[in-house]
Order: structure tokens, then C-alpha cells, then sequence
């Protein structure tokens, strides 16, 4: 028991220098850039981030599972892994601009493409390879590679700032400390084996159907997290933007508290069967809800002052709306916990269904009353739809628990 309370202890410090690396990224941009500008930077960033999504097809949750039962496969698991990120990727970013092309004003230019066809990629192979990390039960060497991570993309953010920030220049340094971290993950992992070439085509038939099912689920869910940033950029403005940002960024890092025990949870539950899964499974859920609990509180009484004086009393708007997210970081933290038992139980698609159901409750509500509810009302949606998603899981898997614990 000692040595997983210090597992989970060091990931947790790892996780929380990754944070400050993350909050200083965020504090540069939103200081040097101004709310407007930052919301241009944020939504570029966001436009990556589902384009790793879209792209992931789940592959990172099928090569923990079949890492953890098989670790002879890594060699050709990192091989699969690099060729999806880079077709997969390019492809995925592809998409994702001609939907910017088709929702918003013409105002792509040739940076904004760039950088989303270079950083959609390199997400996701860091991604792909951090998870490779942890079902290999390695850590430590996932914690450094997180923390190098952060480390790599506060200090290009500080080599961007001076002497004349820019929005251009923070995007490209995003891109090169993301392309930097790949390189450096890739090197860590394929130290002691030899990484073939081609891709292996019944390897990638055997984890697709776990994939798919993860990836569904995973992208639904991120959806939901980043639903309102698609719906400022159509129907708002950049300022109202750049605040979301700042309050997403908050829930954001709160959330990788419950991220950090459920990346260590999966592959544990994996491990294990019948009683002793649903005991671990119910001890991970206890733990997580007064986390959950803790951290929510805490958050809510020192949101005002934190915010205004880290991010500066231009963003004092932005207050609102992560007091508006903390019940959805809550549900989703606790929700957390049940889809990963759930996972490793073979991944039923009600889990998917409950995520469907969500999101196109979420989208529905967020179109319809955005113009009444506005950036708060965004805010408060996200949250009630985090709940619902979050009592399907739970009554799904505590079904689940109790007939494996007969």
C-alpha cells in the first residue's frame, strides 16, 4: 500500500509542476496578449487539440491494455503509434481547419495553418507515447517526460515574450516546445529496443475494437469540455473568448487531480478481476468524490482573487464562468473513476451512449440559449450535462461492480 500512495504522490507532484508550466503559459499570453488576442491564441490551440482528438481513433487507451497484458509489443506498438500520429494527424487537421473555414470569417492565414498541421501531430504522439509510459509501469519515466513537457513550453513561451510578444510568436513557440517533447519522449521509450518500420496491420485489427469504443467515448467527452469555445467563435467575440479561456485553463488543471489516479487506476483494474476490481474500483471512487469535494470548495472561495491578480483585473469577467464550471469539474472528476472501471470491463457501449446522449444535449442547449444564458449560461450547461453523463456512469458501473462481486 506504501509504495501506491507514493505513486500516486509523485505522479501528483509531477502533474502539479506540469500545471504551473501550463499557468505560466497562460499568465504570459493572457498578460502580453490581451483578452482578445489570447482568445485568438486559445481557439488556434483548441483547433490542435481536437484535431489530436479526432485523430487518436482511442489507440493510446488499446496500447495501455495491451501493453499491460503483453509488454513484448511495445517495439511495435511505438511504431504504429508514430505512423498514426503523423497520417492520422495531418489528415485530422486537415478537417479541422476546413471546419473553421466553414463556421467562422475568412481569416485563416498561412501561420494559423502551420501551426495547426505541425501541432496536431506532435500532441498526439506525446500523448501516444506518455501512455506507453504508463502501461509499462514506469512512472517516474512518465512523470519526467510531463514535466519536461511543461518545462519545454514555459520556456519557449519566455523566449516568445521578449522582446516584442506577439500572438505568431507564441504559436510558433507552442509548436516548437511541442515537437521538442516528441523527440525527447521518443528517444526515452525506444532506448532499449529496436523500433521497426512498418506498420503492423493485424496488430493495430486487434485494439481497434477496444479503440474505437475509448476513442467514441474520450472524444465525446472532450467535445463536451471544449463544445463552447466553438459556439463563442460562431455567435460571441474573442474578448468573451479569452475570458472562457482563462476559466477552461482553471477547470482544466483542476481536473488533473482524478485524470492522474484514473491513469493509474485502468491499467491496475486491468490487472485484476471479479471482487477484487470492484473493490479497488470502489476504494478509487471514494477517494476521488472527497477529492472531488476539496477541491471544488477550495477553488470557489479563492476564484476572485486569484484570478484577478495572477491574470490581471482585465479578466475579473472570468470569475463568473469558472464558479459556473466547478459543479461540471466535480461531476467530471467522479465520472471519471466509473468510465474507467467500465473500460476495464470490456467497454460496454452504454458508456458511449451515456457520453452521446450528453454531448448532444449539451450542443442542443448551448445553441438554442446562448443568446439569453450568454459566456455564464455556456458555463452552467457544461456543468449540468457533466452531472447527467456522470449519474449514467455511476448506475452503469455500480451494476457492473455488484454482478462481478458475486
Amino acid at each position: 500500500m506504501r509504495s501506491l500512495i507514493l505513486t500516486y504522490a509523485e505522479m501528483l507532484l509531477a502533474r502539479g509542476i506540469a500545471i504551473l508550466g501550463s499557468f505560466g503559459v497562460a499568465i504570459l499570453t493572457a498578460r502580453m496578449l490581451g483578452p482578445a488576442e489570447r482568445g485568438r491564441y486559445y481557439y488556434i490551440v483548441t483547433l490542435a487539440a481536437i484535431g489530436m482528438q479526432l485523430a487518436s481513433l482511442g489507440i493510446h487507451s488499446s496500447n495501455t491494455y495491451l501493453i499491460a497484458r503483453t509488454p513484448a509489443l511495445r517495439a511495435q506498438i511505438m511504431a504504429n503509434s508514430g505512423w498514426i500520429a503523423l497520417v492520422g494527424g495531418l489528415a485530422a487537421a486537415a478537417g479541422v481547419l476546413l471546419f473553421d473555414l466553414a463556421i467562422g470569417e475568412p481569416e485563416q492565414n498561412v501561420l494559423l495553418i502551420v501551426v495547426v498541421l505541425t501541432l496536431t501531430p506532435s500532441l498526439l504522439l506525446f500523448l501516444y507515447l506518455s501512455n506507453v509510459a504508463v502501461a509499462l509501469n514506469r512512472p517516474r519515466t512518465f512523470n519526467g517526460l510531463i514535466v519536461l513537457n511543461s518545462v519545454f513550453a514555459i520556456g519557449a513561451a519566455l523566449l516568445a515574450a521578449y522582446p516584442t510578444p506577439s500572438l505568431s510568436g507564441f504559436l510558433i513557440a507552442a509548436v516548437a516546445a511541442s515537437l521538442i517533447a516528441c523527440i525527447v519522449a521518443w528517444f526515452v521509450l525506444a532506448r532499449d529496443v529496436k523500433i521497426p518500420v512498418a506498420f503492423d496491420r493485424p496488430l493495430f485489427y486487434l485494439g481497434i475494437a477496444f479503440a474505437l469504443r475509448a476513442h467514441v467515448a474520450t472524444l465525446l467527452g472532450f467535445f463536451m469540455a471544449r463544445m463552447s469555445v466553438v459556439v463563442l467563435r460562431q455567435y460571441g467575440g474573442f474578448s468573451e473568448l479569452g475570458y472562457w479561456s482563462v476559466a477552461a485553463q482553471i477547470a482544466d488543471a483542476l481536473l488533473i487531480l482524478p485524470a492522474t489516479i484514473c491513469l493509474l487506476l485502468f491499467p491496475a483494474l486491468v490487472r485484476v478481476e471479479g471482487k477484487a476490481r470492484k473493490d479497488h474500483y470502489y476504494a478509487a471512487l471514494l477517494q476521488i468524490t472527497l477529492l472531488m469535494v476539496a477541491v471544488c470548495v477550495a477553488s470557489a472561495l479563492v476564484a476572485k482573487p486569484a484570478i484577478t491578480i495572477v491574470f490581471g483585473a482585465a479578466y475579473e469577467p472570468a470569475v463568473a464562468i469558472i464558479l459556473a464550471l466547478l459543479p461540471g469539474v466535480f461531476f467530471i472528476g467522479v465520472g471519471s473513476a466509473a468510465s474507467q472501471f467500465l473500460s476495464a470491463n470490456g467497454f460496454p457501449w452504454s458508456q458511449v451512449v451515456a457520453w452521446l446522449v450528453g454531448a448532444c444535449l449539451q450542443g442542443l442547449l448551448s445553441v438554442v440559449l446562448f443568446r439569453s444564458a450568454g459566456v455564464v449560461g455556456l458555463a452552467w450547461i457544461q456543468s449540468a450535462c457533466a452531472g447527467f453523463v456522470c449519474i449514467w456512469l455511476l448506475l452503469i458501473s455500480l451494476r457492473s461492480a455488484r454482478a462481478d462481486g458475486h
